[in-house]
């Protein structure tokens, strides 16, 4: 069982690096003209598709479904490591796993919320031309239901300079990317700690 167990957990360690190679070829046009994009295509598309097909992971211009599709996968790659070291999963080592695997994906949007809220708030004060000016309108489109809820929770919509709008989000999403790291890792240790 656990020999099995390690073999499944290498094989699928594999496959998350051939999806991770996938994704990153897409933000390459030449790259995707290649006979092995073709077959990388082929072998990593039946299970990132069963992923794009739920509209709720797309978001403005960004489409979320590859990351789950990653914290999925790593999830399973976990359980056959666990499995191949101890011979055995707990309950309390699946909650672990899932409460780390919902932590991955909150923090991933949390970290990339902040970084378009940088370089709009560079494109607001520093390079009011050029490409990060080009990028506003779609990052605008992608960061407003943050900067919305600053503007009427925080401002209460008085009128406030947009440029400190996007300071007070960062700020907000830093502590709140933080005080959900110690959340989350509490949550795993207690999970994993159950004694069944």
């Amino acid at each position: 069982m656990q020999m099995a167990a390690k073999t499944i957990g290498a094989i699928l360690s594999v496959y998350m690096i051939l999806l991770m190679i996938r994704v990153m070829l897409t933000w390459f046009r030449m790259a995707q003209n290649g006979q092995f994009f073709r077959y990388l295509a082929a072998v990593t598309d039946p299970y990132l598709n069963w992923f794009r097909r739920f509209s709720a992971l797309r978001f403005g211009m960004i489409d979320f479904s590859p990351i789950v599709a990653f914290v999925i996968l790593g999830f399973v790659i976990n359980i056959c490591n666990s499995i191949a070291a101890y011979g055995k999963v707990t309950i309390g080592v699946i909650l672990a796993l899932l409460v780390n695997g919902l932590w991955s994906i909150v923090s991933f949007i949390i970290i990339l919320m902040i970084i378009f809220i940088v370089i709009r708030l560079l494109g607001a004060t520093i390079a009011r031309n050029g490409i990060i000016a080009q990028m506003a309108a779609g990052i605008d489109s992608i960061i407003e239901p943050i900067i919305s809820w600053v503007r009427k929770t925080i401002f209460r919509n008085r009128f406030t300079p947009y440029t400190t709008q996007l300071g007070v989000s960062i700020a907000i999403l830093v502590v709140l990317d933080i005080a959900g790291r110690f959340l989350f890792n509490y949550l795993t240790r207690l999970a994993a700690g159950m004694p069944f």
